[in-house]
């Protein structure tokens, strides 16, 4: 089957007639006939009928007009997007991040390219970040973004941001006046609940390291909730270096000497499954919006 055939096979339907078609399409009847008769064969059902003069379709006829006009203006579609500067996104992607990422990053990417792509529609997920991982891992999801995901044989992933966990806390701490590593274990700590699949960062080696026991008197599913406590509390805990810098106006973080803890922003997606350029261009903007944050001075 080739895509004049379909032409000339939708150009007969619409008008019942070889002739008219031909003359139409400025070629011979026999031509018309011809591709016709192979699209019967091929398909091994009669397409056409006659009905004195004109010819009528048949009920497999019916059938293969739907999709042939589905199909040439999909392909009309395609050389008019690959002819013109702009290409016009379309399509209906389910993506994921995790509570703080996908309200303070996904939800306005996505909002700004969807206005420059109107016919683009989305799920826009807020998930914990194991369930952001199960979900791609499920293929029910086509991209998620999270913290320092396991590598797993179902998934795919791009590399994001590699920054640094800060020890972090409010900008009138008490601590922060004569800060020592040995005195950060007497002041109360939050943490972030462990996820399956997820390096879990706040139990970070490093704190062992230097000695550092946390007293933990609350912990959190979402940045959100830890930025929130450490406004109102005198508490502290471990932040991504991005978040802090968002939130310098009422956070500050201490560094000691020898402090090691690492952690990847990533994008994923199930494995085998093509990744789009409506997809790709979230990608792009995510990876733009966190390096804008670090650069805010």
């Amino acid at each position: 089957m080739k895509l004049d055939q379909l032409q000339y096979f939708v150009e007969t339907a619409r008008r019942q007639h070889i002739g008219l078609a031909a003359k139409f399409l400025n070629i011979s009847p026999s031509a018309i006939s011809h591709s016709i008769s192979a699209l019967e064969e091929e398909f091994g059902q009669k397409l056409f009928e006659k009905q004195g003069r004109q010819i009528k379709l048949t009920h497999h006829g019916k059938l293969l007009l739907d999709r042939a006009e589905f199909l040439l203006a999909e392909v009309a579609r395609m050389g008019q997007e690959l002819s013109s500067d702009k290409i016009e996104l379309s399509g209906h992607f389910r993506i994921a991040a995790t509570h703080f990422l996908s309200s303070e990053i996904l939800t306005p990417v996505w909002m700004k390219i969807q206005s420059d792509h109107p016919n683009l529609r989305a799920t826009l997920l807020s998930l914990k970040s194991g369930d952001v991982l199960s979900q791609v891992t499920a293929g029910e999801v086509d991209l998620g973004f999270c913290l320092s995901p396991y590598s797993g044989p179902n998934i795919e992933r791009e590399l994001i941001h590699q920054g640094n966990l800060l020890i972090a806390m409010g900008s009138k701490h008490p601590f922060l006046k004569n800060p020592k590593i040995e005195d950060l274990a007497s002041h109360p700590s939050i943490a972030a609940l462990g996820a399956q699949g997820i390096d879990n960062c706040e139990n970070h080696p490093s704190f062992q390291k230097l000695r550092v026991t946390q007293r933990v008197v609350n912990f959190f599913d979402s940045y959100q909730v830890a930025v929130e406590s450490l406004r109102l509390n005198n508490v502290w805990t471990l932040l991504p270096d991005f978040i802090a810098q968002q939130n310098k106006d009422f956070i500050q973080t201490y560094t000691p000497r020898g402090w090691e803890a690492t952690y990847q922003l990533v994008a994923i997606w199930p494995k085998y499954r093509l990744r789009t350029t409506a997809l790709d261009l979230v990608v792009e903007r995510f990876k733009e919006t966190i390096l804008q944050s670090l650069r805010q001075k």
